[in-house]
């Protein structure tokens, strides 16, 4: 049997697998990072998380054949370097190197949503299309486009950055710089911005303040559903301009390049999809062009938690992609 890492880092978390060469995940490990952002720190706290999912295993670090990671970025993949991780406020780091040095194996680095779609590109029914693109709701958004089965990087490895998108000229200002972001407007960190705004200068009330008094630094999707089912009427609002911010963001992709299919995922969806998908389903028919989102299959993601570090672990056990790991 041969057997495969792979590790997920997130802005708060560190989440990290093993699975075996037919893609059963065999363990499974969490680390909060706490929101730090140093980078040896964190660097560190992604060691102990991996050992912890191998030790979990009962499989011998030198049984497993290699790793590979995703992270909240754009990665130059030849070199496995992060290129700009806005949430974590890190620039230019060659993340290979340190994994390569570390545990003597091939490794691959590639953007968190690129490897949660290629995940469910392998292991649910969106396989049967030719163009699927994945969007994963959180902290900020993500986006990961597939052709023939071939992740599309693009020129400088910044393509399927659908959270980048500019919908808003002059709009919130988003993490990355720029002014307008889809994920400034959509993401979590456009909700919470939006609901500081309705709270401190319109004089609004929300019952977050009950149900998550921190909500003003950060609010975990549970809360935005508590709220939600409590009919909280800002935020039922935020939540609804959020959705169909998106479904304008995924209109746009359907005009542009004709996706077969999408898939919705992380922890907003998770927890509040039976909300969103109806909405982005709707605006993204209404504002595409000549019934271009007719017969476009949006669907929820199958794999949960797992799909990004499913998707990477996968990802390097393929005869096909070795070319592409480094060592």
């Amino acid at each position: 049997m041969k057997y495969y890492g792979g590790i997920d880092l997130g802005g708060t978390k560190i989440y990290s697998i093993v699975i075996d060469e037919k893609g059963n995940v065999l363990s499974r490990a969490k680390i909060k990072t706490g929101g730090k952002k140093d980078f040896k720190e964190v660097l560190n706290k992604i060691f102990d998380c991996f050992n912890e999912a191998v030790e979990k295993s009962s499989v011998n670090l030198n049984d497993i054949l290699s790793i590979g990671m995703a992270v909240p970025s754009a990665v130059d993949i030849t070199r496995g370097l992060l290129k700009h991780a806005p949430n974590l406020d890190w620039e230019n780091v060659e993340i290979a190197k340190y994994f390569i040095e570390k545990y003597q194996k091939p490794f691959y680095l590639d953007n968190d949503v690129n490897m949660g779609t290629f995940g469910e590109y392998c292991f649910s029914k969106v396989i049967n299309y030719q163009s699927i693109y994945g969007i994963f709701v959180g902290t900020g958004i993500g986006g990961g486009y597939i052709v023939n089965g071939e992740i599309v990087h693009g020129k400088n490895f910044t393509a399927g950055e659908f959270g980048h998108m500019i919908i808003e000229l002059g709009g919130q200002k988003c993490n990355c710089g720029n002014k307008g972001c889809l994920e400034a407007i959509a993401g979590k960190v456009g909700i919470i911005h939006y609901l500081k705004r309705q709270v401190d200068k319109k004089g609004k009330s929300t019952e977050l303040d009950n149900i998550s008094p921190d909500w003003r630094t950060t609010i975990g999707s549970s809360a935005l559903k508590k709220a939600y089912n409590r009919k909280d009427k800002l935020v039922t609002k935020a939540i609804h301009r959020s959705a169909n911010a998106i479904g304008i963001a995924a209109a746009n992709l359907v005009n542009v390049i004709g996706v077969e299919a999408m898939i919705l995922g992380g922890g907003v969806i998770e927890e509040l999809g039976d909300v969103y998908l109806p909405i982005i389903r709707k605006t993204m028919a209404e504002c595409s062009i000549a019934d271009g989102a007719a017969g476009v299959e949006v669907v929820p993601s199958h794999l949960g938690d797992d799909a990004v570090a499913l998707g990477a672990a996968w990802f390097t056990s393929l005869e096909e992609k070795q070319s592409y790991l480094l060592k």
